[in-house]
């Protein structure tokens, strides 16, 4: 059996795609030293220290960190290929903002719901974001066993 739920936020970087969630309830950094080039999460005290976001619709609170995480993310996506395909936070910082344009890839805040609450790591999520600036549609579906 599975849910089906889809919200509306805003698209502060344009793209359409879809992948598998990795959900941080952390702020999270692009730079080097926290998100390595090989797509490693390695930031100490972070529950998802040593999982990889290569080709998951990351989902997080905003970004800490400095402006190199703009240059990181970049890097991750274009040249490693090792970075998300997506970014959505409460609120998507002018640093992910630029990395994610600079990317191609969506990145989407201001849902009609709390990210952190209504996706979990494993589900599905569908963006569909045409416009910077305009409205974005994230469906999410989440699998439940049929005796769940």
């Amino acid at each position: 059996m599975e849910q089906k739920h889809t919200y509306t936020g805003t698209a502060r970087s344009k793209g359409r795609t879809a992948g598998e969630a990795l959900v941080c309830d952390m702020n999270l950094s692009w730079a080097p030293c926290s998100v390595v080039n090989d797509g490693t999460i390695r930031a100490f005290g972070n529950k998802l220290n040593g999982q990889s976001v290569k080709d998951k619709i990351v989902v997080y609170p905003t970004v800490t960190g400095s402006t190199s995480g703009s240059f990181g993310l970049l890097f991750k996506v274009k040249e490693a290929h090792t970075g998300p395909k997506a970014l959505i936070c409460r609120d998507v910082h002018y640093i992910d903002i630029a990395g994610a344009i600079a990317s191609d890839i969506p990145a989407i805040d201001g849902l009609n719901a709390d990210p952190l609450e209504v996706i979990q790591s494993g589900d599905w999520v569908e963006i569909v974001a045409d416009e910077v600036g305009k409205p974005a549609t994230v469906t999410v579906t989440r699998h439940r066993a049929a005796n769940a």
